[in-house]
């Protein structure tokens, strides 16, 4: 149930975790690129019009809220799916889309075919079948996961125990907190007095544990009495708090040192371990991005002109290159190895078209 998933964003480590996630992939680059390069030659009147049409793409996409769009196509991960609806209207002699909204995953499901259908009040459980080009549906499909599933793979189903738990951990905590973190306070009243007098300084100092104000009588006494150790059981309900949140981090960022702090277990190589998983999630999620613009580039094509290549969404990084990975990876050439166009555009955030690999 994705409400059940929804609900976990409410817990702080989760919403830490997700936004420290998306942020990898929001903090890249984006351009449209190609067309009219490639060896699929143009079947349009000439290259003008073909120039006309790359620039009207990039037009539409400068005029779109990139960021927002992105946000949300990176919601698929969590939720498995996203679906986002594409607003079409005609813009002076072309279709385009005018506006992209992304919906509430509970009020779609998928057919036998993987096709996408709404969920609605008069047909609840088969929904009505939404017009060609009207969703576009980024999924989440884990690597591990041999078998392909149009409801995709939810990272959120992995932290729902621990968010639970810890919870409920926090629950224990401040009922232990309040138990033991602060002294009894014990009342002492000569045997002769009745049992009206006994519920009256019950009740003060019942008042006292909130104002710490009581008014007594002279023969009355008052003792405060502090508790025991109590720090190795306070200690259990924290350790259960620090390993949900380090399962929360695991699930959602693939590591637990970009969130979690205070362990005293980090060391530099152990960062720049996690610091590789955390860049293959970020590439894996890039990819999503970059594969639902292509598809909605992609129908505006189809809808608006014939033939040639079809422009690209990329995503990309302009930071300083790696040093360390640019050294080891010069050792490695040194010593004969060769990578691949593909190793350069991933590791060192180039464009295809910028550079050659030599023979």
């Amino acid at each position: 149930d994705i409400s059940a998933y929804l609900k976990l964003m409410v817990d702080s480590q989760v919403r830490a975790c997700v936004n420290s996630r998306k942020a990898g992939v929001l903090s890249l680059n984006w351009e449209i690129t190609g067309a009219g390069t490639g060896t699929n030659q143009c079947n349009c009147s000439d290259k003008k019009k073909l120039t006309s049409a790359v620039r009207l793409v990039k037009a539409l996409y400068a005029d779109l809220d990139i960021d927002a769009i992105n946000h949300a196509i990176l919601n698929a991960p969590f939720f498995g799916f996203q679906p986002i609806e594409v607003i079409w209207d005609r813009v002076g002699s072309y279709i385009l889309p005018v506006e992209l909204v992304p919906k509430n995953p509970e009020w779609f499901l998928f057919d036998k075919e993987g096709n996408l259908r709404l969920s609605t009040l008069g047909n609840a459980l088969q929904g009505e079948l939404l017009p060609e080009r009207k969703f576009l549906t980024p999924t989440y499909n884990d690597i591990n996961n041999k078998s392909y599933n149009p409801y995709g793979d939810r990272i959120l189903s992995s932290c729902f125990w621990p968010a639970t738990f810890k919870k409920s951990g926090f629950k224990w905590w401040v009922t232990f907190a309040e138990k033991y973190g602060m002294p009894y306070i014990v009342g002492k009243l000569p045997r002769s007095v009745m049992d009206s007098d006994r519920e009256q300084m019950k009740n003060q100092l019942e008042a006292m544990v909130m104002d710490a104000v009581a008014v007594i009588s002279d023969d009355a006494q008052l003792e405060f009495i502090e508790p025991g150790n109590r720090g190795t059981s306070a200690d259990l309900y924290e350790k259960l708090i620090i390993a949900c949140d380090e399962a929360i981090s695991k699930a959602i960022l693939g590591q637990t040192l970009t969130t979690d702090y205070g362990t005293g277990n980090g060391s530099y190589a152990l960062g720049k371990v996690h610091a590789l998983v955390r860049d293959d999630i970020i590439q894996a999620d890039k990819r999503i991005v970059e594969r639902t613009h292509n598809q909605l580039i992609r129908w505006i094509w189809e809808i608006n002109f014939s033939g040639g290549e079809i422009p690209k969404f990329t995503m990309f990084a302009r930071d300083e290159v790696n040093k360390e990975l640019a050294e080891r990876d010069e050792i490695l050439v040194k010593q004969g190895i060769k990578f691949s166009k593909s190793y350069y555009i991933e590791h060192y955030g180039l464009n295809e078209s910028d550079f050659e690999v030599g023979a």
